[in-house]
C-alpha cells in the first residue's frame, strides 16, 4: 500500500526535473532580492523587534498569514483562502513525497494507512485549490466587483491560469498514474485521482498520457517559479513580512511634523523620488495585493475627487522598479 516515485517517468525527465527545479529556486531568489535592494533605498525607519513588541509583532504576523484583514469581506477571504491554504498543503504535500523518496527503505514512512490518508490529504487540497481558483475566476471576470475591474491585468489572468492549470494537471496525472499501477483499491482514498482513473482504465497509451499530464504538471511549476517573484504573486511573502513590521513606536496614524515653511531653505516637501520614503514605505508598496479596498473607503475618491490611495502605491512601486539599478 504505497507508490513508486516517478513510476513510469523516463530517467531523462527525471534528471531534467532535478537540475530544473533548483536553478529555478536560485534564479526566484535572486530575482526577489533585487526587490529587496530597492527598498534599502529608501530612508531609514526603526522597525527593530525588541521584547516589548515581539508579542504585538508575532499576533500581527499570525493575522497577516491567515489573513484576517481580509476575512472583513468573506467572499474574498474564504476564496482567498481556499487558494492560500491549500496551496501551501499541496507544496508540504510534494516535499513530504520526495523526503519518503530521498530516504532508505528501512526509513520509509509512506505506505499502509499513512499513505491512504496521505492521498486523502493531497486530493483535498487540490479540490480546494480548485474551487478556490474557478471562484476567482467567476468573481473577477464574471461578477467584476468595481474595485477589481478597473485594476485587472494580463497577469492576474496568467496567475489564476497557472493555479487552475496546477489542479487540473495534477489530478490527471495522479489519475493516469492509477490507471496505468492497474488501479488498486487502496487508491481510492485518491478521491478524485481513483474516479478519473477508473474513466481512463483500459484505454490506449495510459502510459504514454500519464507522461505527458506529469509534463505538463511539472512545467505549469516551473512557470509558477518564473512569475512569483516578479508579479502581484510575491505578495504571498511580502504582505505577512509587512503585517509583523507594522508595528512601531509612534502612534497609529502619526505624521511626522513639517518644517517652519516660513522659515526652512527646503526646496521641496513630502516625497518627490524613491529616496525621499523610508524603506519600510517601499516595502509596502511590494505588499500591496491591488484588492482596492483603501481606494474604496478614501472620502475624497467617494466625493468625485481624483484621489486614488491605491494608484500612488501601485505607481510608486513602478517608478521605484523602474529606477533601480
Amino acid at each position: 500500500v504505497t507508490r513508486e516515485v516517478f513510476g513510469g517517468i523516463p530517467t531523462a525527465l527525471k534528471v531534467a526535473f532535478y537540475v530544473i527545479i533548483p536553478v529555478l529556486l536560485v534564479y526566484g531568489a535572486v530575482m526577489f532580492s533585487q526587490r529587496v535592494k530597492n527598498w534599502t533605498r529608501g530612508k531609514p525607519d526603526n522597525r527593530a523587534t525588541t521584547p516589548k513588541n515581539v508579542k504585538r509583532r508575532v499576533r500581527d504576523f499570525r493575522a497577516g498569514v491567515y489573513m484576517q484583514t481580509l476575512m472583513r469581506d468573506p467572499a474574498a477571504g474564504i476564496m482567498h483562502s481556499l487558494i492560500y491554504f491549500s496551496f501551501l498543503v499541496l507544496l508540504a504535500v510534494t516535499t513530504v513525497l520526495e523526503i519518503n523518496h530521498q530516504l532508505p527503505e528501512s526509513m520509509k514512512f509512506l505506505s499502509g494507512r499513512v499513505y491512504q490518508g496521505y492521498s486523502f490529504i493531497g486530493d483535498a487540497a487540490g479540490l480546494a485549490l480548485f474551487v478556490g481558483v474557478m471562484w476567482a475566476i467567476v468573481r473577477r471576470y464574471v461578477q467584476k466587483p468595481y474595485r477589481i475591474r478597473i485594476k485587472s491585468k494580463p497577469e492576474h489572468m496568467v496567475i489564476l491560469g497557472v493555479f487552475l492549470s496546477l489542479a487540473v494537471t495534477g489530478f490527471l496525472a495522479e489519475g493516469y498514474r492509477i490507471a496505468n499501477d492497474g488501479t488498486p483499491d487502496f487508491e481510492k482514498w485518491s478521491f478524485v485521482g481513483y474516479p478519473i482513473a477508473l474513466l481512463v482504465d483500459g484505454g490506449s497509451s495510459i502510459a504514454g498520457w500519464q507522461q505527458v499530464w506529469w509534463i505538463a504538471h511539472v512545467l505549469t511549476f516551473v512557470v509558477f517559479l518564473v512569475i512569483l517573484p516578479v508579479t502581484m504573486l510575491r505578495h504571498m511573502f511580502t504582505s505577512p513580512l509587512n503585517m509583523y513590521l507594522k508595528d512601531r513606536e509612534r502612534p497609529k496614524g502619526a505624521m511626522k511634523p513639517m518644517p517652519n515653511l516660513m522659515e526652512t531653505e527646503l526646496e521641496s516637501f513630502g516625497a518627490s523620488t524613491i529616496e525621499d520614503f523610508t524603506w519600510k514605505q517601499l516595502l509596502d508598496t511590494d505588499a500591496c495585493t491591488m484588492c482596492g479596498r483603501c481606494t474604496a473607503v478614501c472620502p475624497a475618491q467617494n466625493t468625485g475627487k481624483p484621489l486614488d490611495p491605491r494608484e500612488i502605491v501601485l505607481k510608486t512601486g513602478e517608478v521605484m522598479a523602474a529606477t533601480g539599478s
